[in-house]
C-alpha cells in the first residue's frame, strides 16, 4: 500500500477550495482512502512540502489546486536534478483556472472523476520539461513543467490572467486575458535553435514548447503533442498582426490552427530561445520570468495516475 499525501492550495477556484475540500476529504476517507494533508501558505510552499513528504517515505503525492500548483509539486519530485523517488506517483485534482495538463491527460474536471482516477490506481509514465531562464529577483534559474511553456503572447496573457479576478470562470478568465493580449502585444525579434540542427533569427509573434495538447484555458495549441514521446512540439507562432491573430483565435480552441502558414511546428529535444527586447515567459500557467530561455526534455521522468 503506498503512503498518500495530499497537498491542498486553498485559495485555488477563487478561494472555494478552502471552503470545499473538508468535504471532498470526508469522501476521500469514506471511500478508504487514507492520507495526510498540509495546506500551502506560499509561493513554492507546495515544493517544499512534496520534497519533505517524499523523503518521509511517502510515495503518492495528490494535487488539490491549479496547474500553478500542480508544477510546484512536480519540482517537489527533484532536488539538485535528481529524482527524491523515481517511483513515486503524482494524482491531479484539478481546481485552477486552466485545468489544461489534465485536459492533455485526458481527465475530466470533477471530484468523482478524480475519485475514479484514484480508484482505478493505474499510472502512466509522463516527460518532464527542465526549463531555464531569468527570474525576475534571481537572476537565472530552473524550473521543470510537465504541459507547456509559452515565450511571448502567451506569458502576456498568463500575466495578465494571474492579475485579473479569479471570480471569472477559466474558459472565459482565459478568453479575455487573451484578447486584451492580442490586442497590445508588439512582435519581438527571436533567435532560436532547436537541437542544433533549426536555427532561426526574425520577428515572431510567439514560441510554444509542448509536452501535453493544451494550454490557456483549454486551447489546443499543440494538437500532435504525446506527453510521452520524448520530445517536445515546438509551435511557432511568426510574424503576424493583430488581426490575423483575432482571425485565427477560435481556430486554437479545436487545434486547427496548424494550417496557418505563418505558424511553423517542429519536435526537437533541446531548444534554445532569444529575444529582443525580452518575452514573457509562461511555465504550466505561471508567468515566473523571461527569456533567454532554454529548454531540454527528460523522458519517462514523472508516474501520474489516469
Amino acid at each position: 500500500m503506498q503512503k498518500m499525501f495530499v497537498v491542498v492550495n486553498p485559495v485555488s477556484a477563487g478561494k472555494a477550495t478552502a471552503k470545499e475540500w473538508p468535504l471532498y476529504e470526508k469522501k476521500l476517507r469514506e471511500n478508504g482512502f487514507d492520507f495526510e494533508v498540509k495546506y500551502t501558505e506560499y509561493q513554492e510552499h507546495a515544493t517544499e512540502i512534496t520534497r519533505k513528504a517524499l523523503k518521509e517515505g511517502y510515495d503518492y503525492i495528490v494535487s488539490v489546486g491549479g496547474d500553478g500548483t500542480m508544477n510546484e509539486i512536480v519540482n517537489g519530485f527533484f532536488e539538485n536534478n535528481i529524482q527524491i523517488n523515481p517511483n513515486a506517483r503524482l494524482a491531479v485534482f484539478s481546481r485552477g483556472t486552466g485545468c489544461d495538463f489534465i485536459k492533455s491527460l485526458g481527465i475530466k474536471k470533477g471530484f468523482d472523476d478524480f475519485l475514479e482516477v484514484l480508484k482505478r490506481n493505474t499510472s502512466k509514465t509522463v516527460d518532464v520539461g527542465l526549463t531555464k531562464y531569468v527570474d525576475y529577483k534571481k537572476g537565472q534559474v530552473q524550473r521543470y513543467f510537465v504541459n507547456v511553456s509559452d515565450i511571448g503572447i502567451g506569458g502576456d496573457t498568463t500575466y495578465r490572467v494571474n492579475r485579473s479576478s479569479k471570480a471569472l470562470k477559466g474558459f472565459l478568465s482565459f478568453a479575455i486575458n487573451a484578447l486584451l493580449a492580442i490586442l497590445f502585444y508588439k512582435n519581438k525579434q527571436y533567435s532560436i535553435n532547436i537541437d542544433d540542427k533549426i536555427n532561426m533569427n526574425e520577428r515572431l509573434n510567439s514560441v510554444i514548447v509542448a509536452n501535453g495538447k493544451y494550454f490557456g484555458g483549454g486551447m489546443q495549441v499543440a494538437p500532435e503533442a504525446k506527453l510521452d514521446d520524448g520530445e517536445f512540439d515546438v509551435v511557432i507562432f511568426g510574424n503576424i498582426n493583430t488581426i490575423e491573430l483575432l482571425l485565427s483565435f477560435p481556430s486554437i480552441y479545436k487545434g486547427r490552427h496548424l494550417t496557418n502558414p505563418k505558424l511553423k511546428i517542429y519536435k526537437g529535444k533541446h531548444i534554445t530561445v532569444k529575444s529582443e527586447p525580452a518575452a514573457l515567459l509562461d511555465i504550466d500557467g505561471e508567468q515566473p520570468g523571461t527569456t533567454d530561455v532554454e529548454f531540454t526534455i527528460i523522458p519517462k521522468a514523472i508516474n501520474v495516475m489516469v
